[in-house]
């Protein structure tokens, strides 16, 4: 690459602050950083590999702007550096500047149309931004131009599945694991497919790949879990249980520990701000057009938005950062946190705040009248949610508590739910869900509505008629077949939402009083007490 062949001609000093300096990025170690690019900055102030670190790690302590004239003067100097545009592009991104994000890829790409790098950055942008199939394009490009690059089949089997291409998704993920044996990430996507079975060959692959020792932790981690999905799939429930303690101690390890106390405060000063009666949006229709699905990750979202995005009139828009982001610039406006600035907000506030939001996401209703929010999480936000947008509608997702924190602690999440590695902080997620839950869906019945999985896959007719109904939607028969639906779909159940609706059934029975320990932490009887749970069904 580009990049090494700069660093190799730098003097060994600078070269080593460099590397330390991306190392502790890397790692989180954001003082590790600094003093590296400190000397490394005086030494070589316009070096671009300085440059394009210092703009990573003033990104990440929130100074966007400082950061950009670091990317852009690192663009001056080295003009063709693929690297530079990437993460300049992501920090845009991630800062919440799309529009930004976007010219600054698709001029890496008018600059460097060979680029596998940018063809590749280009195409997951296009992903992210549910256009999996104009993505498509960019990343068989990219792999035809570096067939041997693990990563970019790995991403163009994502695309596929996405797609609805599954067959077709998951041999591009297992040319992915012909290049690189031990690469984890596509193990983990190729057995989150679910309805394409991983072969006896592939099982014992996944086995001695996890016997030896020269294998990445991360790597190992990933690989536990993956294997772990095949061997309950197959009944092997012993190995299974094994594999995922293992894998969740060691992903726990990994990440940032999950502040319990912080997350404690913070739902119950939403509750305290939001559930007393306080002002609103003026318009009680505002937000009308939008329907809300929210819910524990796992809970059967996907499912429910697929359903309503059959309907001729709903455009299912998928897990969309917007409300997050409306509360996020209404915080850096009054520099306070939220919810602290709640009481302050008037009317008129909140509707600005709701306009924002609608103009936000507008692009999802030219065609159809109604869109979906899918984003689980919003479940926190919910009285935000009826304070801006007064006409929306709120689905809450439920699912049996047992089985739906088992689904939680089985999967190997990229990102987010740093919860879901423990049995007891998944019990204090899962309880904070349940009350915010209850509370809402009794306080304002007329907006909010529980939708039970199990309800909904043993009964589909009746459960789905009721469901539109509340969204104020006519009944449609499509809305009986989702697996037939043509969009694309961007989350861990892509595959699973393409085959016809049937009958839940219980997985956490097979592994009996192992599972002891979440029951207690949700407050459920033990397997020896004969009772199974029910929570809201």
């Amino acid at each position: 690459m580009a990049t090494q062949a700069r660093l190799a001609h730098l003097p060994a000093p600078l070269r080593g602050w460099i590397q330390r300096a991306s190392d502790a990025l890397g790692s989180g170690d954001d003082q590790g950083a600094q003093a590296a690019l400190k000397q490394a900055l005086s030494f070589a102030p316009s070096q671009p590999d300085v440059l394009r670190l210092y703009g990573l790690l003033l990104a990440k302590i929130g100074n966007v702007h400082a950061a950009t004239a670091n990317f852009e003067a690192a663009l001056r100097t080295v003009p063709d550096e693929p690297l530079v545009y990437w993460q300049y592009a992501q920090v845009c991104e991630e800062a919440g500047d799309i529009d930004t994000a976007w010219k600054i890829r698709d001029a890496s790409l008018r600059r460097l149309p060979d680029s596998p790098t940018a063809l590749f950055d280009v195409g997951a942008h296009l992903a992210r931004q549910r256009e999996p199939e104009r993505a498509l394009a960019y990343l068989e490009r990219a792999v035809r131009l570096a067939p041997e690059h693990a990563p970019l089949h790995l991403k163009l089997g994502d695309v596929l599945v996405a797609c609805g291409r599954v067959a077709d998704g998951a041999a591009a993920m297992r040319r992915a694991i012909a290049l690189e044996p031990a690469y984890g990430a596509a193990w983990i996507s190729l057995t989150d497919i679910k309805t394409v079975p991983v072969t006896d060959a592939e099982a014992a692959q996944m086995r001695a790949l996890l016997r030896g020792r020269a294998i990445d932790e991360g790597e190992r981690t990933a690989i536990e879990f993956a294997l772990a999905r095949v061997c309950e799939a197959r009944g092997k429930y012993d190995e299974a249980f094994a594999l995922l303690v293992e894998a969740n101690a060691r992903r726990k390890q990994e990440l940032s520990a999950w502040d319990v106390e912080r997350f404690a405060r913070q739902v119950r000063g939403v509750q305290a701000a939001l559930l007393e009666p306080g002002t609103a949006a003026e318009d009680p229709d505002l937000g009308k057009e939008v329907i809300f699905v929210v819910g524990m990750p796992r809970s059967g979202t996907t499912l429910v938005e697929q359903i309503l995005a059959s309907h001729p009139e709903v455009c299912g828009a998928g897990e969309l950062g917007d409300v997050a982001q409306v509360l996020t610039d209404e915080s850096a406006r009054l520099h306070q946190f939220f919810p602290d600035w709640v009481p302050s907000r008037s009317a008129r506030d909140w509707t600005r705040m709701g306009q924002c939001y609608l103009a936000r996401t507008a692009r999802f209703r030219t065609v159809r009248r109604f869109s979906t929010d899918k984003m689980p999480n919003n479940w926190q936000a919910m009285g935000a949610i009826r304070a801006m947008l007064p006409g929306a509608r709120i689905i809450i997702c439920r699912r049996d508590p047992l089985e739906n924190c088992w689904s939680c602690f089985k999967q190997y999440f990229d990102q987010g739910w740093v919860f879901s590695y423990d049995f007891d902080q998944l019990g204090t997620f899962w309880k904070a869900f349940d009350q915010a839950a209850s509370t809402w869906s009794t306080r304002d019945p007329a907006h909010v509505h529980e939708q039970g999985y199990e309800r909904l896959t043993e009964n589909p007719e009746a459960e789905i008629r009721s469901l539109l109904a509340f969204c104020g939607l006519s009944f449609d028969r499509a809305c009986l077949a989702p697996h037939q639906m043509s969009r694309s779909v961007n989350t861990l159940s892509a595959a699973q939402v393409r085959q016809p609706l049937h009958r839940h059934r219980s997985i956490t029975a097979g592994y009996g009083a192992r599972l002891d320990p979440l029951r207690a932490a949700l407050g459920l009887p033990s397997a020896d007490k004969g009772v199974p749970s029910t929570g809201h069904a």
